[in-house]
């Protein structure tokens, strides 16, 4: 809802499953990736987010993670990607988005 509010196109896919029925076009136009770490189906946000930038290399990475451990953490920042913990307050993701 956030994202739609500040006036992103929003596709939204349950793991790399669901990114299936996005084109190669518009996997190319990816501006943002937001992921969360832990993505429950053995690929976690991280090698999901490199594959995605692959096809949309200017895209830039937000990886979001409940989780207190340094892995989610550490593995963001080893891929150049950015990092929240959960719960992402609002103000924070638009704060990143507007980030040139």
């Amino acid at each position: 809802m956030i994202l739609r509010d500040w006036g992103a196109n929003v596709a939204h896919a349950q793991g790399s499953d669901g990114l299936s029925g996005l084109s190669a076009k518009q996997l190319s136009e990816l501006s943002f990736i937001i992921t969360d770490y832990n993505l429950g189906n053995g690929v976690d946000g991280i090698t999901l987010a490199l594959g995605l930038r692959a096809q949309a290399p200017s895209a830039r990475v937000l990886v979001l993670s409940g989780s207190f451990h340094a892995p989610a953490s550490q593995a963001a920042a080893s891929a150049g990607f950015e990092f929240l913990r959960k719960p992402a307050r609002a103000e924070l993701i638009l704060a990143w988005l507007e980030r040139s």
